[in-house]
């Protein structure tokens, strides 16, 4: 039985060498690759199992909805993904059904399809770890924060307990910097503080080193 695979990417070699590999795979189809322009225009083919999504591509949040529309059984991979637990956060805020990482070979990419498919995550224990202990934190803030941190905002806090300028938190989530500014003013509204240090001051009381820059 074949994967039916269709692939997103606005830069060219990237989706043509994958479309390639890919081609060698027996369980892999290739549908088709083509630009995200293109793919607004000429949408996948309704038998589309799982559409693979370069993180290159601008606004990824957009590409999803509008992937969707076009079948929304269909599984959305992003490609290219480091593994941290805001990138894959970020990816699941974005709509993503999984990823696939920035150093994964061929083999681990068909996993990640396949395991797609069968509505299953392929990932690192360590990510596993952290995405745990988020999700664990979101669920224990209920309890001690009377408007608990949203999971885009998870992915801010962390991204601001490693340093990172708002900028930086809009680039690595694909967002405008206005909008990373309002995130980092909830969470600092949520907790009570204010300024970044006290935030990340007052997240590290709460949830211990789970909450720490790698």
């Amino acid at each position: 039985m074949h994967t039916n695979v269709f692939i997103v990417s606005d830069v060219r070699l990237h989706r043509d060498g994958l479309a390639a590999l890919l081609r060698e795979c027996p369980s892999i189809e290739v549908l088709g690759a083509l630009s995200v322009q293109e793919t607004q225009n000429a949408p996948p083919p309704g038998t589309t199992d799982v559409a693979l999504v370069d993180l290159l591509s601008p606004d990824d949040s957009e590409i999803v909805r509008a992937l969707r529309q076009f079948r929304a059984e269909m599984r959305i991979l992003a490609v290219g993904v480091r593994e941290t637990a805001s990138d894959v956060l970020a990816c699941a805020a974005a709509g993503m059904d999984g990823y696939v990482p920035m150093d994964a070979a061929l083999g681990d990419m068909v996993t990640a399809i396949e395991n797609a498919v069968r509505d299953e995550l392929t990932c690192s224990p360590k990510v596993a770890a952290s995405l745990y202990h988020c999700v664990g934190f979101r669920d224990f803030s209920r309890t001690v924060v009377a408007n608990p941190l949203t999971m885009r905002e998870l992915q801010v806090a962390d991204l601001v307990n490693r340093g990172c300028p708002t900028k930086e938190i809009a680039w690595r989530l694909g967002v405008q910097p206005c909008t990373a500014k309002n995130h980092v003013r909830n969470i600092l509204h949520k907790l009570h503080v204010r300024c970044r240090g006290q935030a990340v001051a007052k997240l590290r009381t709460l949830i211990g080193e789970r909450f720490r820059s790698d």
